[in-house]
């Protein structure tokens, strides 16, 4: 005979066998076995539940991330869009005279610049994601490319009454050599954001330098700095740390996204201290570039090609 007591709760299969005759081991070794079998089934499916369950809430945080993301850029591309469609037709009208016109003319080309910045972004984005970015190197006079960066933002600067305190240390003639377009985009983004976040009347400090064989270039600002609860989330594509048709800084949460994965192909990195109300300092740190693909040797020509023609706005 056998006596086979059960305790049984949810989720959980406990078992007291007792034997009586010797002759019985050999079942009682495989009731014990199916029951241990049972309760390891049990286990992983509860395992895996709980897998499940977090890659579901992970694709619906996704969606939603995505879909803020998608009503950012709509506003992003549509809001520059209507206003040059509206003072493109003022400057139409005739009825302006030649102040008037110079200012409907310079902000006409304050939100083609911005939206230029934000489509240059996604473009680049979109590249990133399709493995499609290819290298090209120059030897880059690192002072002089950092300048006409921030000339560029200069309409945005005088806006907020900034300033912006740049070194270079080797002077504006450093050389270093390194993909010019990537390098554009990583130091144009981290300004962008410096100037955006900055509080009116702050200033920015920019430096650079060769230490040791990698470009370090660090952007510290005075502006409104980032919670701790929030720095885990910068580099995140489409995160933005505010949302919605209400946010008070523009942008569409790609700029640090892009950021990171550039100086990954390029092998360099990122490292940010911030503080909450005082602000946040990004530095990039790039090695230079060594291997076999053709080199550019800087040229004026070819900076225009990535800047545009100098000029005061």
């Amino acid at each position: 005979m056998i006596e086979c007591t059960k305790r049984s709760r949810p989720g959980c299969i406990k078992k007291e066998v007792h034997v009586k005759h010797i002759t019985d081991i050999e079942l009682v070794s495989e009731i014990n076995r199916r029951l241990d079998e049972y309760n390891k089934a049990l286990h992983d499916l509860k395992t895996l539940t709980r897998k499940l369950e977090q890659v579901n809430r992970k694709l619906q945080e996704s969606e939603a991330t995505k879909s803020n993301f998608l009503s950012n850029i709509r506003n992003e591309i549509n809001n520059p869009l209507t206003s040059i469609m509206g003072l493109s037709r003022q400057l139409v009208s005739g009825d302006l005279d030649k102040s008037e016109t110079l200012s409907v003319a310079l902000n006409i080309f304050h939100e083609a610049f911005d939206l230029d910045f934000q489509l240059n972004n996604i473009f680049m984005a979109a590249e990133i994601e399709a493995g499609e970015s290819p290298v090209g190197v120059s030897n880059i006079e690192i002072g002089h490319f950092i300048d006409r960066i921030i000339n560029a933002f200069s309409h945005k600067i005088k806006d907020k009454d900034l300033s912006v305190k740049f070194d270079c240390e080797g002077g504006p003639e450093l050389v270093f050599k390194t993909d010019p377009l990537k390098l554009r985009a990583i130091v144009m983004n981290l300004i962008a954001n410096a100037v955006e976040f900055s509080i009116e009347g702050k200033p920015i400090r920019i430096s650079a330098k060769n230490e040791d064989g990698r470009l370090v270039i660090a952007i510290a600002d005075e502006g409104v700095g980032i919670a701790n609860e929030e720095k885990e989330l910068i580099f995140d594509r489409f995160r933005q740390i505010e949302t919605g048709t209400q946010k008070s800084h523009r942008g569409h949460g790609l700029g640090l996204s892009v950021v990171k994965s550039l100086l990954n192909q390029m092998g360099g990195d990122i490292d940010f201290s911030c503080i909450a109300g005082q602000g946040c300092t990004f530095t990039v740190s790039v090695p230079e570039f060594v291997g076999d693909t053709p080199v550019d040797e800087y040229s004026e020509e070819g900076n225009e090609f990535i800047f545009g023609k100098e000029e005061e706005f």
